[in-house]
């Protein structure tokens, strides 16, 4: 009588018996079921990091965030300078340039690539850059609007990541959206280097060629209408 044992314990003696038992049909079956088990072990998990699950590709996005006020009035890039202070640029720049590192499901960490300080914001919805990454005030949850923008919210603060004036800041507080919240991740025009003495390169963003080529929102599937881009 055959012992009983897990498909992976079998020793030579208990397959031999148990393979002259199988009907011949079951053959080709089980070479089959033992060919996926010998393999299983030596295939690479799957990664279904963050970035995965939003269908971005790849754990750290280089790109500008781009915003603008409604009708395309006054568009700005988010700046992160050295001495920590944020702002917005008229124009691409090393400075506007950033590393979106995916952190979780849904939040994202912002870095400056040439400052090399993450956007932070405290409790009345200032921002600022810090040389170290800080969970609580460092966190930003990324969501895409049904306008096809993304927002940066904190985590910590629940105040949504904007370039409007401290002014402007408590006038909407408590009644919707802020002006100048509404980011579109871009694609960098800048070199990653610099290429002059100049101490911030400009390059100027062709937004009158195919705006969705250069495009980098969460709308993966290309279902949004960006149209009415510069009507926010």
């Amino acid at each position: 009588m055959l012992t009983r044992c897990s498909i992976l314990t079998c020793d030579a003696d208990t397959w031999y018996q148990m393979w002259k038992t199988l009907p011949w049909i079951l053959v080709p079956m089980m070479v089959a079921v033992l060919y996926f088990l010998g393999g299983a072990e030596s295939l690479p998990l799957f990664d279904a990091g963050p970035h995965m699950q939003n269908g971005w590709g790849e754990s750290i996005r280089i790109r500008h965030l781009y915003t603008a006020r409604r009708f395309g009035h006054d568009s700005y890039y988010l700046r992160i300078h050295e001495d920590g202070r944020v702002d917005g640029d008229r124009q691409q720049s090393m400075h506007s340039l950033l590393e979106i590192r995916a952190i979780a499901v849904g939040i994202v960490a912002i870095k400056g690539y040439r400052s090399s300080l993450y956007l932070c914001m405290g409790s009345e919805g200032k921002l600022y850059g810090m040389h170290s990454y800080s969970q609580d005030d460092c966190s930003f949850e990324e969501e895409l609007l049904p306008d096809g923008y993304n927002m940066y919210k904190s985590r910590k603060h629940g105040v949504a990541v904007s370039l409007s004036k401290e002014k402007q800041k408590q006038q909407y507080k408590g009644k919707g959206y802020l002006p100048l919240s509404h980011f579109l991740p871009v694609i960098s025009w800048v070199p990653m280097e610099p290429t002059g003495d100049v101490e911030d390169d400009i390059y100027r963003f062709p937004f009158n060629t195919d705006t969705k080529s250069v495009i980098d929102s969460l709308d993966t599937l290309g279902l949004m209408d960006f149209s009415s881009y510069h009507k926010k």
